[in-house]
């Protein structure tokens, strides 16, 4: 019920559609400069609304992540716990019945070698009563020991039934354990829509608000054709600032990886080095993160094979640059927006925000059709461990065939 309360309260945008300021209403303040000023609080208002409802909307969704792993991890425990329960019942209850056998067969034993048989020979055999006391005597000894084994019986069908009862309260409780973490699942999932809604929200506005703002804090007298290429220019100037990270960070992790000690390994595994520039380079697995599977991962709404092979024709054909059409280029993003939208996914530009508007899934789980996200790149995994992507200036769209450096897998909804 917290998660649903917390969902609802980022879901409504601090600004809507009607508030953000035209050309026309930035054109009308610069008629006083009391109008100007209070256009300027406006405008710087909306930005720092647009940043806090991400903020609260990733906020909300690593906590509710965290307690759908809390959920799925209690499930997992009590899982094993009602496993490892059951397999001592079924232990002890074949220890019982192998107890039980004992000791029928020794009372059958004693039945056959006491009674009246026993009491005739003493009376017809009576110079030899001393050997039949030695008998009864063991038998007497043989008595105690049938009915030790057969306490041992009892004592051992009393904890097989005593295990069988926790397996059976460990194995029911695990429904409501289950229910749980489908809830928690569920409440994450609408809470990682919310943050891409809100990461879309700020992609369409930001930069038209800010040079706004700039025309206004600056006095530039701009007509309305360049305030629109201006508009076009910030978000172009947005997506070099994105390309040039994704470089940086590529390069990171394309660079050599300090020497082990002479103590050994750490332990840690790396992966395939190379950026988007290197992304056929083969040698060693892949180094991913490992986040915990759900109990249920969210199903495909896609042919995630025929995504596949949708933009395989793409491959050696389509050349790297700011386009998201075939007929003129695919930057990284722009590939993976044409690609999900002929299977009803509509994705926007941004690599966050479109990583944003998908759930995270664990490596093991990852199937053709899913993305690979790298800082500043995302891709199409092909579902045999490559991905497709557009890689960089001079390039093509390329089907690399192993993936690279530090990723994760998306699925989309």
């Amino acid at each position: 019920m917290v998660g649903m309360l917390a969902v609802g309260a980022i879901s409504s945008s601090p600004v809507s559609a009607d508030n953000y300021p035209s050309w026309n209403d930035v054109v009308a303040a610069r008629s006083s400069e009391a109008a100007k000023e209070a256009e300027i609080s406006r405008i710087t208002g909306l930005i720092d609304g647009l940043q806090t409802q991400v903020g609260q909307a990733q906020a909300a969704a690593e906590a509710r992540w965290q307690e759908n792993q809390t959920a799925q991890t209690a499930y997992n425990t009590a899982s094993v716990k009602a496993d490892q329960l059951e397999s001592k019942a079924a232990a002890a209850k074949t220890k019982a019945a192998e107890s039980h056998t004992q000791a029928a067969i020794l009372a059958a034993q004693f039945a056959r070698s006491g009674g009246n048989d026993l009491s005739s020979r003493l009376f017809v055999e009576g110079d030899k009563a001393n050997d039949l006391l030695y008998q009864l005597g063991a038998m007497s000894k043989l008595s105690e020991s049938t009915t030790g084994i057969y306490q041992q019986a009892q004592i051992d069908q009393n904890t097989a039934d005593s295990l069988g009862e926790q397996a059976d309260v460990a194995r029911n409780a695990l429904g409501a354990l289950a229910s749980t973490a489908q809830s928690a699942l569920d409440e994450a999932v609408t809470t990682q829509q919310t943050v891409g809604a809100a990461l879309i929200e700020q992609q369409s506005h930001e930069a038209e608000l800010s040079v706004q703002l700039q025309a206004l804090t600056t006095n530039l007298d701009l007509t309305e054709d360049q305030y629109k290429a201006g508009v076009q220019a910030a978000a172009q100037a947005k997506q070099a600032a994105d390309e040039a990270a994704r470089a940086a960070a590529d390069a990171e992790a394309a660079a050599p990886a300090p020497a082990p000690s002479s103590g050994g390994s750490d332990g840690s595994a790396g992966g395939s080095a190379g950026g988007p520039s290197e992304g056929s380079s083969g040698g060693g697995e892949p180094s991913a993160p490992a986040p915990s599977a759900p109990v249920v991962n969210p199903p495909q709404s896609y042919n995630g094979d025929a995504v596949v092979a949708y933009a395989e024709q793409f491959v050696g054909v389509v050349p790297y640059g700011w386009g998201a059409d075939p007929s003129d280029s695919f930057g990284c993003d722009g590939l993976t927006q044409y690609v999900y939208k002929q299977f009803g996914i509509d994705l926007p530009r941004y690599v966050p925000t479109q990583a944003a508007q998908g759930v995270r899934i664990s490596s093991s789980d990852a199937r053709a059709g899913d993305a690979v996200v790298w800082s500043g790149h995302i891709g199409i995994y092909d579902g045999q461990g490559g991905v497709i992507h557009s890689p960089d200036w001079g390039r093509y769209v390329t089907h690399a065939h192993s993936l690279w450096g530090s990723y994760y897998f998306v699925r989309f909804l």
